[in-house]
């Protein structure tokens, strides 16, 4: 029964997690649009360059989040109200700490590096200047929201955790608004608004916790035992995300170095769309977390595992099931979207998607080794590996090769993580690698399989709008046939089958 109740709030959370994931990225991909028009290719750029300065260290917030929904998802298992409580108010207690030292490190050595290593437009460096202390802003005030956006997860609260979402992205829609109707420089206007939309969220997850959940009442305490547990695996979390920031952050400066501000804007443009597109898997995937968590917990060892096969499989193949027809059409959306297209962005776009299906794959494992509290050795090998991301992609930008060698050194060593995030998910929570090779790797090989051959044939037609359109359906048609022919299990096939016949006879 307590399985069945489980996988009910799974599906519950879901469905108000997609909710909230259609309308974000409905809004995201039109906002993005008005936003690279109305600030144009270069401003745009220009920005995407500053507020990666700013989040060069948001790995300090990343580390700290995973670390707060952890604790609380792991002590909520064990009813310990008075426990969570003080989880909560230290927990705040190092955001608003973290919050100062990012400030104080953002004003000091990210602006030293926007105003002499960056390749910013000489008419344009005052402005970046600007813009980047309201990033800062609106960054240290996201650090201070982390606790109360946990809480809300940890209870599995999706419903509320999806309205302040929704009215987020409407939020930001008006912000792209203003900029196509104010006369004031848009890109100071859009860093300002921007940190007034930072400020209003905050204000909205902190009214929620405080009226539906008494343990994200502040108390004015310090827990040294407290601070040691959460500090000691938030510190290797913390490492972890900085090989993170040098895939992401650190790359798009390098890039800027070496390529300018096109490429930058290009690399903006590839991340909105996969970001839309991760939206889906992180949805489903954020659904599964708390549960993954808690099994743990309890010692349900068994049901973490199934839960942790299940999410790997049918993430990649939501994510797959989304991707193709956009990979099939990238050229035609892009252009459709966009209006002006920056260049590399289609090819950016490809290679992006491929290594999405890779860390797709690997998040339920990275869940389950977070779920043991023992991270320093995974930490460690793994930030080492993701950091070769940076390395490998100066020396070979160094040497003049184009900017899409960025993207082909990403998907190398996603295979490789991949591979490392399997042997610990082994050793700490006993794993099988033969189950996740033949529950997982097994079947989405042969999905591929089957519908490359069928896309390769495709893109041999040289379609009009109509004939594009017909061959896209016919795709996902195959698509969704193989996963449910290759990929689904009979056991998992006569699930889905009865709950169907279930929801009619309702």
């Amino acid at each position: 029964m307590g399985d069945m109740i489980n996988k009910s709030r799974i599906a519950k959370n879901a469905i108000f997690l997609y909710i909230r994931m259609f309308a974000i990225m409905l809004v995201t991909l039109y906002t993005s649009r008005v936003v690279l028009n109305a600030l144009g290719v270069e401003d745009y750029g220009v920005y995407n360059v500053v507020a990666g300065a700013v989040t060069l260290f948001g790995f300090m917030n990343s580390a700290m989040s995973m670390a707060t929904q952890r604790f609380f998802n792991f002590y909520m298992a064990k009813n310990d109200n008075e426990l969570l409580c003080r989880v909560f108010s230290m927990s705040l207690n190092l955001h608003i700490i973290i919050a100062v030292i990012v400030a104080v490190i953002a004003e000091t050595f990210c602006l030293w590096l926007l105003n002499t290593q960056l390749n910013i437009p000489a008419d344009r460096i005052d402005v970046a200047r600007y813009v980047f202390h309201f990033a800062v802003i609106s960054f240290c005030i996201s650090v201070i929201q982390v606790p109360y956006n946990a809480v809300i997860v940890a209870h599995e609260k999706m419903d509320v955790y999806a309205l302040i979402s929704i009215v987020e992205v409407l939020l930001k829609l008006g912000v792209a608004y203003m900029l196509t109707v104010m006369s004031m420089d848009k890109l100071i206007l859009y860093g300002i608004l921007l940190a007034g939309v930072s400020l209003l969220i905050f204000f909205a997850y902190f009214s929620a916790d405080r009226y539906f959940f008494k343990e994200s009442r502040y108390r004015l305490l310090w827990d040294t035992n407290l601070f040691k547990e959460i500090a000691g695996f938030s510190g290797w979390n913390i490492f972890g995300q900085v090989s993170q920031v040098a895939t992401t952050q650190g790359v798009n400066m390098v890039a800027n170095v070496f390529c300018g501000v096109i490429v930058n804007a290009s690399m903006g443009i590839t991340n909105q769309v996969n970001g839309a597109m991760a939206q889906f898997t992180n949805n489903f995937q954020a659904a599964f977390r708390p549960q993954i968590i808690k099994s743990y917990s309890v010692g349900n060892i068994k049901s973490m595992q199934e839960l942790v096969y299940q999410s790997s499989k049918f993430s990649f193949f939501l994510l797959y099931a989304i991707s193709v027809p956009i990979l099939f059409n990238i050229d035609f959306i892009l252009d459709l979207w966009l209006g002006v297209v920056p260049e590399y962005s289609a090819v950016f776009c490809k290679l992006l998607i491929w290594y999405s299906y890779m860390e797709t794959m690997g998040m339920p494992l990275v869940i389950s080794i977070m779920a043991t509290g023992r991270n320093r050795n995974y930490q460690l090998i793994v930030s080492v590996a993701i950091a070769l991301n940076l390395v490998l992609s100066y020396l070979f930008l160094f040497k003049g090769f184009s900017p899409e060698v960025i993207f082909y050194v990403k998907i190398s060593i996603a295979f490789f993580v991949l591979a490392i995030r399997l042997w610990f998910a082994k050793k700490q929570v006993n794993f099988s690698s033969f189950l996740f090779g033949t529950k997982v790797i097994r079947p989405v090989i042969l999905v591929i399989v089957c519908v490359s051959c069928v896309q390769y044939w495709f893109s041999s037609f040289v379609p009009t709008l109509l004939m594009r359109i017909s061959l896209t359906i016919i795709l996902e048609i195959v698509l969704i046939s193989s996963i449910w022919l290759l990929g689904v299990t009979k056991s998992e096939k006569q699930s889905v089958l009865s709950k169907v016949v279930l929801k009619i006879k309702r």
